[in-house]
Order: C-alpha cells, then sequence, then structure tokens
C-alpha cells in the first residue's frame, strides 16, 4: 500500500467511504482505530474528560506526514486513493455526485441517488503547528510547499486552513493544507464513463459559502478561523470572548492577521466551491451527453435541509413510515441509519450555536410520537461558540431522545464515543429495519433544492 496522503478521519476519505459502504450495503465504521487504540481510548475514557482534554491533543501529531512526503505530490495520487474506495462496489450507477463534500449531507444525498460521490478538496495534515498562536509562523510551515504544489498541479488551488479556536488543540502540533479542484482530471472522467450508465445523471453539489482570507500567490490562500458561531472578522479584529479563550488555552499571540497580504473574500475553506471545476464539469456533459444537474446554496446547513427533504420523499413515495430522526454531528454519522433503520437525517456541522439554531429551525419537521437518536460531538476543546448542554436538551425537550454519542458527563470530552457511538444507533436499529426504499433522481431533487430555495428568506 502507498503512502495515504489523507487521514481517514478527514472530510472527504470518510465521505467517499461511507458512500461505499452504503452502495454495498456494508456496514460504515467512521473512525478507523488499531486495537491497541482502542484500548487506550476506551482507558481514558473511565476518567473524568478532563484527562481526554490533556491528552487527545498531544498524540495526534503522530500520524501526521512530513512535508517531504508530498513534495512530490501530484493530483491524481489524491483521486485514485479516492477512487479506490469504491473498488469492490459492483456494477453501474444511475447518477455521480461531485463538489463539496458536507458531511453527512453529501453522504446521505449521494446513497439517496444511489450514486458515488467524487469529492472536489483533499486536505493533508503535516506536522508541526504554532503552539503558541503565531499566524506567520503556521504561514510558513507549508507555504512553500503549498506554492510547489499548485504549481506543479495546474488543476488544483490550495487554502492553508488555521483555526486556533475550532482546531485548536490540533493546530499546535500540525498544520492542515487543503487543495481544492479548479478542473475536472482525466481520472474522474474515466470513472463516469465507466462506472455511470449511458446517459446517467452527474450531480454537482456547489457550496456558495464564502470567508475572508488571504492572497498568498495567484493559486494559493490563507484562512484563518473557520466555520461556526464566531465570524472571519471576530477572528481578525479579536473580542473579549476571544481574548477569554486565548488566555484559558495559553495562546499567548492573538494577532492573527497577514498584513503583508491581500484580504480578500472567496469561497470558504471547508465549505465552499472554488470556480472551475463546475464549468469543467458541464462541459465534459454536454459533450458525453449525460444530463447535469447543479445544486448550489449559500448557507452549508440547507445541504443538510435537503438531504432531510430528499430522504423524506423517497420514504413517502416507496410507502416507509418513518422509525424516527438522527441526529449527526460532524464527522459522526452513519449512513445505514437512513438507508437500513428508516430514519430521517439531520446533519449538523459542529457543536457550535449556529448548528443549534438549525437543529432549531428543523423542529417543526420532527415525526410526532418518534423518537430522536441524538450524536452529540467530542471535540476535546471548549470553544467561545460551543452549544452548552442544557441548550441541547432545551431544544429536543417534548421528544423521546436517545443519545448515541458523547456522554452527558463528558461533553465535550468522551473518548468512549469515538469507539463506541455507533453501537447504541446498531442495537436499535436492528429492530426497525425497514425494505430498500426507492431512489430518487437528479431532477427530482433539484426541484426539492429549488423549492426550499424560494422558502430561504432574503438577508
Amino acid at each position: 500500500m502507498g503512502l495515504i496522503i489523507e487521514s481517514q478521519e478527514s472530510s472527504s476519505p470518510m465521505i467517499t467511504r461511507a458512500v461505499a459502504a452504503g452502495l454495498s450495503h456494508a456496514k460504515f465504521t467512521g473512525y478507523e482505530f488499531s486495537a491497541l487504540e482502542k484500548m487506550g481510548l476506551q482507558v481514558v475514557g473511565l476518567f473524568p474528560q478532563s484527562l481526554a482534554r490533556w491528552l487527545i491533543p498531544r498524540v495526534q501529531g503522530g500520524t501526521a506526514l512530513n512535508p517531504g512526503d508530498v513534495y512530490h505530490l501530484r493530483t491524481d495520487d489524491l483521486i485514485q486513493a479516492r477512487l479506490a474506495d469504491y473498488s469492490r462496489v459492483d456494477g453501474k450507477f444511475p447518477a455521480v455526485v461531485i463538489g463539496v463534500g458536507m458531511g453527512g449531507a453529501t453522504t446521505h444525498l449521494s446513497l439517496g441517488l444511489q450514486a458515488p460521490f467524487l469529492p472536489q478538496a483533499f486536505v493533508m495534515t503535516l506536522k508541526n503547528g504554532s503552539i503558541d498562536g503565531n499566524v506567520q509562523r503556521y504561514l510558513n510551515l507549508s507555504k512553500d510547499l503549498a506554492k510547489r504544489i499548485t504549481d506543479h498541479n495546474p488543476d488544483v488551488m490550495s487554502i492553508q486552513h488555521y483555526d486556533p479556536i475550532h482546531d485548536g488543540w490540533l493546530v499546535r502540533w500540525v498544520n492542515h493544507l487543503r487543495l481544492k479542484l479548479i478542473d475536472l482530471p482525466e481520472a474522474y472522467k474515466q470513472f463516469i464513463r465507466s462506472k455511470v450508465i449511458p446517459g446517467g445523471e452527474v450531480v454537482y453539489l456547489e457550496g456558495n459559502a464564502t470567508w475572508l482570507r488571504y492572497q498568498i500567490a495567484e493559486k494559493n490562500v490563507f484562512q484563518v478561523g473557520g466555520w461556526g458561531d464566531i465570524s472571519p472578522d471576530e477572528f481578525l479584529n479579536g473580542s473579549d470572548r476571544i481574548s477569554a479563550y486565548c488566555r484559558k488555552a495559553g495562546i499567548t499571540d492573538q494577532n492573527w492577521r497577514l498584513d503583508d497580504y491581500p484580504l480578500v473574500e472567496g469561497p470558504e475553506s471547508e465549505w465552499g466551491s472554488e470556480p472551475g471545476l463546475k464549468e469543467a464539469l458541464e462541459s465534459f456533459c454536454q459533450k458525453e451527453g449525460y444530463p447535469f444537474t447543479g445544486i448550489r446554496f449559500q448557507d452549508p446547513n440547507d445541504f443538510s435541509r435537503l438531504a432531510f427533504y430528499a430522504i423524506s420523499e423517497q420514504f413517502k413515495e416507496s410507502e416507509i413510515e418513518p422509525n424516527g430522526i438522527i441526529v449527526e454531528t460532524f464527522s459522526q454519522y452513519d449512513p445505514a441509519a437512513v438507508i437500513q433503520y428508516g430514519l430521517l437525517p439531520i446533519w449538523l456541522i459542529f457543536n457550535t450555536n449556529d448548528s443549534l439554531r438549525y437543529l432549531q429551525s428543523m423542529r417543526k419537521v420532527f415525526v410526532p410520537g418518534k423518537p430522536i437518536l441524538f450524536s452529540p460531538l467530542s471535540t476535546f476543546s471548549l470553544t467561545p461558540d460551543m452549544v452548552k448542554w442544557q441548550d441541547w436538551e432545551d431544544c429536543l425537550k417534548g421528544f423521546t431522545t436517545v443519545n448515541i454519542g458523547t456522554r452527558k458527563n463528558h461533553y465535550p470530552a468522551d473518548t468512549l464515543a469515538l469507539i463506541h457511538w455507533q453501537q447504541k444507533l446498531h442495537q436499535w436499529g436492528e429492530k426497525h429495519l425497514i425494505p430498500p426504499a426507492l431512489p430518487i433522481t437528479g431532477m427530482r431533487l433539484s426541484q426539492i433544492a429549488q423549492r426550499l430555495t424560494s422558502e430561504i428568506p432574503a438577508e
């Protein structure tokens, strides 16, 4: 086996593995740990969460890449690793989904279409970070490497992503370099030709979420902060709550501006789509006779909303009564819960207050008399915008709730949730199996998206 360039817990690998598992009717294990790692997490989970908050960040750097490992990186190295996830899925598909990898939302949309997902973004976790919060030091860690990669791979651009709050426990020890496709690679073309039925649909998910970022070079940018309930302006200009957080976290350098580079607005690192891929994909479809469907949202939560309504439509057309709702968070999602157990999915981006507001907006579609399986997330850090446990409980009040994630007394640093959260889900689901639902089409998905867009109030 060659070098693993993306961590298996990164966004794109998790989605492609999850979709491949769903297409082949196999169970999906989100987090992959060795027997020794599971034993260690089990032991840590027996102690108060303060131990996990101290320990987990300090062992993350061990799996990071040396910059030299990716010095000669080619786009195809990243592409082939993701295509390999589908190597055991037989047959051809009625559709393929390409674009922004919105965790559980993208997974459920892809499986609703019975379609593999091909990502636009790839993220590498590299050794060394900025332990005191110095942003210039973080920039210098992979600035030259990013420039080299994009110079030698004209079909990608790079984003150095530095979030000293939501990723604060990580970026002290590692640094993140994200690459995004700005053209349609030949390997994707070949995959579509060989794995999608003639005339099958090509669905493009376009994230229009934006963020402030520094323009380092023509195809290289640097983003400070990330999606949550802290704005890009607050990250760059500071606030009382950020200062208080930094004091507690031991971050001594709170100036995260790069004044030597122009500050511009562009697609958000995780949930935004760079221009180029869509146009190339649409041109390919016109030339080769594949119907092209583009679905675009500015708010990332609307992809989750779309998945909820699309699966609802599937169940209705298949005359399947939903058994309840599953509320998933970030990397804690499981396609089997929807496909096999008849649960309507509400995927949350993170455990921050903006996700709570989205969940509150979805209360109107909770199924009366049916349970809610809730998967609170372990993040191992107490961020200023983190949802308090009581607020989750208040949001779900009035409904029967089954906790399948982080334990209340260990929120948000529960190592047991990393290795056991799917156990409760499958124990519940084995008593609530449903027959296979009819797939939805890209055209029907587009109609639902258009309806949701018309219902979204103008800003």
